[in-house]
């Protein structure tokens, strides 16, 4: 899918501000929350693996990352 320069911007916006958010989970605030579409969310210490789950689909969608997992590779010795 691809998006258009301002469909683009938007996800780059909520990108920010989610690593924001999980910056201030990881450095003690015990909770934040983050708006969209007309909704909040507040995410909890407790919370921390949705919201990098969260952060890696907006990753996805600007191609910055793949949505699927890496697999692993075997090791060979000789």
């Amino acid at each position: 899918m691809s998006l258009t320069e301002e469909q683009r911007a938007l996800v780059q916006v909520r990108l920010d501000e989610a690593r924001t958010a999980l910056h201030k989970l990881e450095i003690g605030e015990a909770t934040v929350s983050l708006a969209y579409n007309g909704e909040s969310v507040t995410y909890s210490v407790a919370d921390v693996g949705r919201l990098r789950q969260y952060i890696r689909s907006l990753e996805a969608q600007l191609g910055l990352r793949s949505l699927g997992r890496a697999r692993s590779r075997g090791v060979v010795f000789g």
